[in-house]
């Protein structure tokens, strides 16, 4: 009998997927020497390769020649988007898809080349019939929380049965439709994170071959995702710490805050190939000076540049670390005088500090410890100095927490959705929206040669009803069916129209995006006010932070963090200030 897949979804027998498509330019274009820039053709003549004889075509990758750069280029993407374990900093359980058993190296090469430190980890291994103790790695695959990715060539494909997959990567073409549902099978089984009791959401394929569409298959596509590991998390917590320490004159404190910072710094892995380019950024951290003037423009370099970097933090535990963002955030909420959300955090930390095994050594040698800071004398006379006790005494042992029976969390998070797929056509037609742009300018450069609409439009003459009509008919034609609405979303340009677009394509004039629109708002809303002092200052600018990820702000979220790790909204403004903000974000919220 058929019982069909959408169904097996629907009735949660089986996990659904989400497909990232990407393309390398090599790939799309191909190598041909004559088009390679002239350092690059000195190289391959340095390396006595006959430039005659460099003309590929995309299909020819991994078939009649290897580029480096182009497996790297295939890892570095499934590193960006890959789904991750429960404290993002490593990818789940994955599966590659190879073509063969010299391409399946060339991907683990990769991984060596640009995640050395992960690698000694053991985070790839090849898995196919060509390698010694196949079996065994397979085992270890399965079973093992090491290795985490699988790069095979058929071995794989079908019939093994690792439920927790959660990335399934193709980078091969596959011909058979049957062997391609097959080989989606391998990610559809359920499963449950025995470290977080969660079960799977799913799982996500990355296609590098355009598989997808050479099925005629358009499924939902994947955006990139909003998570932020939890060393990173870490990071920023301590920076707001920083910030306020310093501001209340604490010094001792804040200079052991900073030196917290460093050392999370320098455990990072500088032979990562994310990691090297700042190496010497890195250095100079490592250095007290450079922490010496902790203003405004070295608080958004730490945040927004460094910060990242820390989801390649080495060794990193969920328990550990999710406790030291707990003990985090309760140092905020203490320091910025935040009593409701220090109320929220206790039963948490509570919890966290009764499901540790009294009888095991470590935690019976803090017996004392234990049992007061689960008391209500602890909570009631809270100091910043018994939290970095609680911090620097538990922390470390939440490596030994046991789960709880039943673990729910209810989130409630502000997200925003970035996506790199568009659909375009009247049939399911899609494509990057890279690729889309650049497809569209090729083509209406090429029509403004001839057409009336962008003849005039260039030479700067009115348009009428008539030359809009015949230009968007032209236009909303096969193969790319060009129109305002995709436009909007190719070029996340929601305001403009079509006329706005062709004079964006051909330079005569610049559409801005909506954050564009937002910024400048707020720079000439700042500009109006010059009295504000520093701390309004910043704190505006998170309002425009938060209205650019959130499109959206009330009167209430001012009081309510992030906002209130830099002061109370009603202290920091007056009524008639207040009431201007919420007048202006509401002005630019509705335009």
């Amino acid at each position: 009998y058929s019982y069909p897949y959408d169904d097996a979804v629907a009735e949660n027998f089986l996990a659904n997927y989400k497909v990232h498509h990407a393309l390398t330019n090599f790939q799309i274009e191909g190598i041909k020497a004559g088009e390679l820039p002239n350092e690059w053709q000195n190289t391959l003549a340095e390396q006595g390769i006959d430039l005659s004889e460099i003309n590929f075509s995309g299909t020819d990758l991994e078939r009649r020649v290897t580029n480096r750069g182009t497996t790297d280029a295939i890892v570095r993407e499934f590193m960006e988007f890959c789904r991750r374990d429960a404290t993002g900093t490593l990818p789940a359980k994955t599966i590659f898809f190879a073509m063969s058993h010299h391409h399946a190296l060339e991907i683990l090469k990769s991984f060596q080349r640009l995640y050395p430190n992960l690698q000694r980890q053991g985070l790839a291994q090849v898995i196919d019939s060509q390698m010694e103790r196949a079996d065994k790695l397979l085992d270890d695959f399965k079973r093992r929380d090491m290795p985490r990715i699988a790069i095979s060539v058929d071995m794989l494909d079908t019939g093994i049965d690792v439920p927790a997959i959660q990335n399934l990567v193709f980078a091969k073409p596959v011909f058979s439709q049957v062997k391609f549902w097959q080989m989606i099978g391998r990610g559809t089984r359920l499963w449950t994170d025995p470290q977080t009791g969660r079960q799977k959401e799913g799982f996500l394929i990355l296609d590098f071959w355009n598989n997808f569409h050479y099925f005629n298959m358009n499924p939902d596509t994947a955006t990139a995702t909003s998570t932020e590991p939890i060393p990173v998390r870490l990071f920023r917590l301590r920076l707001d710490k920083l910030q306020l320490l310093r501001s209340y004159g604490m010094v001792a404190e804040a200079n052991a805050t900073r030196m917290q910072l460093q050392q999370m710094l320098a455990e990072l892995p500088h032979d990562n190939v994310n990691i090297r380019p700042h190496h010497s950024r890195l250095t100079q951290l490592a250095t007290d000076t450079a922490w010496a003037l902790f203003d405004e423009a070295l608080l958004a370099e730490l945040k927004q540049s460094i910060a990242p970097l820390l989801r390649f933090l080495p060794n990193a535990n969920l328990a550990v670390l999710t406790f030291a963002v707990k003990t985090e955030r309760l140092a905020n909420a203490y320091l910025a005088g935040e009593t409701e959300q220090i109320e929220n955090l206790r039963p948490h930390l509570i919890q966290d500090l009764q499901l540790l095994p009294t009888g095991l050594p470590d935690v019976a040698a803090v017996q004392n410890q234990h049992i007061w800071m689960q008391s209500d004398g602890f909570w009631a006379h809270l100091d910043y100095g018994r939290i970095l006790t609680l911090q620097e005494t538990f922390a470390p042992l939440m490596r030994y927490r046991q789960r709880r029976q039943q673990e729910i969390i209810t989130l409630n998070l502000p997200d925003h959705i970035a996506a790199r797929w568009i659909m375009y056509g009247p049939s399911g037609e899609g494509t990057l929206k890279e690729t889309y742009r650049e497809q569209v300018q090729t083509h209406v450069r090429q029509l403004a040669d001839h057409h009336p609409t962008l003849l005039k439009l260039k030479a700067r003459q009115p348009l009428n009803d008539a030359d809009i009509t015949d230009l968007a008919q032209t236009l909303d034609r096969a193969d790319l069916f060009i129109n305002a609405e995709t436009l909007r979303e190719a070029y996340e340009q929601p305001k403009a129209d079509l006329i706005d677009f062709m004079g964006h394509i051909l330079g005569l004039a610049h559409v801005a995006s909506r954050e564009e629109e937002i910024r400048a708002a707020f720079d000439q809303f700042l500009a109006d006010h010059p009295t504000f002092t520093a701390t309004q200052l910043s704190f505006l600018r998170m309002v425009r932070t938060v209205i650019i990820q959130q499109n959206r702000l009330t009167q209430d979220d001012l009081r309510r963090p992030p906002f209130t790790r830099l002061g109370l909204a009603d202290e920091l403004f007056n009524p008639p200030q207040l009431q201007e903000i919420i007048r202006f974000t509401q002005q630019l919220l509705e335009s």
